[in-house]
Formats: structure tokens, sequence, C-alpha cells
């Protein structure tokens, strides 16, 4: 372990907000300044609001352009094989649902590959107090489900062969799913309505359950109770109603 990283592990402890604790701990260990600068040259305006996050396992640094862009800067890597397989797969799906899956482009940029996204206005499920999402625990469970068998009974041919086996077949509660489902869509805080599903650097051809049960886990955590049961109920009825 370098002396960086040490360092931002015993700063880190006193840093209770999990958000800001791994932006402090990136920002130690990487030097983020070239990122941001990128970014702003990229954009080409000087007084644009810039503001940044980290990603999943502090793996990624992202920095947010106003209402319009976010930016994905690889950390442990080049980001190549992850982008471009994010890419494959937003592109092959984006057609087999109603909700918004954000445009993907990839820069070539300092030996690394980096990701700009289409930027998705409103609040993610953590940024809506318990007791209000509670209120509209039916709303918004039905959204989520209702994509989640939009996209699970999609087989497109042009990524068959990131499925496990390329004669894998969609099933139920098994098929292309996003895979870290519990944070990573956009709500319009007024209706409560979906804008988007973002972030499916993790996205597979899989068993949705296990991934479930962790966004049970996140959700109980937080205080959203109740919120996977919903999801699975109206996705049983959606795919027994359509399917079987």
């Amino acid at each position: 372990m370098n002396l960086r990283h040490l360092f931002s592990n015993i700063i880190c402890r006193f840093i209770p907000n999990k958000q800001l604790r791994d932006l402090t701990r990136v920002k130690i260990r990487y030097n983020t300044k070239p990122f941001v600068k990128f970014v702003r040259d990229y954009i080409g305006d000087d007084s644009i609001k810039l503001t940044t996050c980290v990603g999943y396992g502090c793996s990624n640094f992202i920095v947010l352009v106003n209402s319009q862009f976010a930016f994905k800067f690889p950390l442990r890597d080049d980001g190549a094989e992850r982008a471009l397989r994010e890419l494959r797969i937003t592109t092959a799906l984006r057609k087999y649902t109603q909700f918004k899956i954000p445009e993907m482009e990839i820069i070539k940029w300092n030996n690394m590959a980096v990701r700009k996204y289409e930027f998705f206005p409103g609040v993610v499920l953590s940024e809506i107090p318990p007791r209000i999402a509670l209120a509209n625990r039916q709303h918004i469970a039905k959204q989520v489900a209702q994509f989640m068998f939009e996209i699970g009974r999609a087989d497109p041919t042009e990524i068959r062969d990131l499925k496990p086996k390329k004669t894998a077949k969609p099933d139920y509660f098994y098929g292309w799913f996003h895979n870290d489902i519990w944070q990573n869509f956009i709500l319009n805080p007024e209706t409560f309505d979906i804008v988007g599903f973002i972030d499916w650097e993790v996205a597979k051809f899989t068993s949705f359950l296990p991934s479930l049960y962790m966004a049970d886990h996140h959700w109980d955590k937080f205080g959203y109770r109740g919120f996977v049961v919903d999801v699975m109920d109206v996705y049983s009825r959606l795919y027994f109603d359509n399917v079987k």
C-alpha cells in the first residue's frame, strides 16, 4: 500500500457520509485535476458548472456538466473493455424498453476510454425522504418491474456473444438485466415517474434474483421497505400474463 492509499484510509475514517468519503478517497489517491480540465476544454466554456462524484467501488471518477452530460473516467485501468461492453449492451437494449437509457459515446483520451453520457435531470431514490417514497411505492415499483420485464424478454442477436451461452434463452427472472437496480434510476421528484435508467456497467444476461436481494438490502437499510416485494409481484404478473 503506497502513502497516498494509507493517508486516504486514515482521513476517510473520520468522514461519516459515504459519498463524500469515497470522493475524498479518490481525490487523495489520484490526480483528478486533469479530468476536470479535460471536460472544461471539451465543453469549451470555462464558466459552466461542474460537479464531481465517484462510481461504485471508487473505480471511476465522474464529472457532471450542468444538466447536459456526465463524463466517466476509469481509475484502475484504461477502461476500454468495460466501456465497449457497456456501449454494445445499451445500444442493443435501448429499442426494447419504453424507459430511457442514456446515449453513450466513448472518447479516447490520454490512453484511456472516457465515457460520455447523456445526462438525465431528476433525483435518485435516496434523495427522496422514505415517507414520501413509501407513499408512492407502488407507482415506482410498477415502473421498475415493467422495465425488468421489457429488458428481460429481449434477446438481441448483436450481443448474444456476451451471454454465458449463446443459446441461453430469457426465462422467469432470467435474462438481460441491469444488475444494479436499487439506486440507478432517475425520478421526476414531482410525479415520481422514472425518467431513465443509468449506469449499465455491470449489466449482464443472468438471474435477476441476486441483484434483487441486494437491492432489497439497500432499500430496507435506507428506509424504503417493501419495494422489492412490489417489484417482484408486478413482474410476476406481467410475466405470467404475457409469456406463460
